[in-house]
């Protein structure tokens, strides 16, 4: 399995845009990939073509989690912060908690989206997705995301 974490192109336009500092903070949104990783989407080259959550889940057929108490979360972040120290601006967040989610399935990664546009998967705006190393399985607890600068631009 491929990992990593790659960036859509609509994902570096909007983040240029100012999309990380300009958006409310319930409009980014992350959600959980379960089962294996599609061949359509395992190279930064294919998943930096993506456009939409649809693009992702029905076009490149990934499979969202679908265990009880799943939903996807709003990311809570801060302003970009230039980091002179590392030449770099860090775009961070805080960790992502789904919490108690039902036994059966195994996460393989996560994604996330610009939900200005939330009417349903076909307008939400991919900005990225992230292939875990390993799989992470469901067992009614809770599942973190850990976050120490989800982008960084250098």
């Amino acid at each position: 399995m491929a990992t990593g974490h790659w960036f859509t192109n609509r994902g570096k336009t909007l983040i240029v845009q100012g999309a990380w500092d300009d958006d409310a903070a319930t409009l980014i949104r992350c959600g959980l990939l379960v089962g294996t990783q599609p061949t359509a989407a395992d190279t930064a080259a294919e998943v930096a073509d993506l456009n939409t959550v649809n693009d992702l889940l029905v076009t490149a057929a990934a499979t969202e989690c679908s265990a009880g108490g799943y939903a996807r979360q709003n990311l809570s972040r801060t302003n970009a912060a230039e980091d002179d120290a590392n030449d770099r601006v860090n775009l961070d967040a805080s960790d992502v908690a789904f919490g108690a989610l039902a036994s059966g399935q195994t996460i393989i990664g996560a994604f996330f989206y610009d939900a200005t546009t939330d009417t349903n998967d076909t307008t939400r705006l991919l900005l990225s997705v992230d292939w875990f190393a390993a799989g992470v399985p469901t067992n009614g607890g809770t599942i973190t995301y850990p976050i120490a600068d989800l982008y960084r631009a250098a």
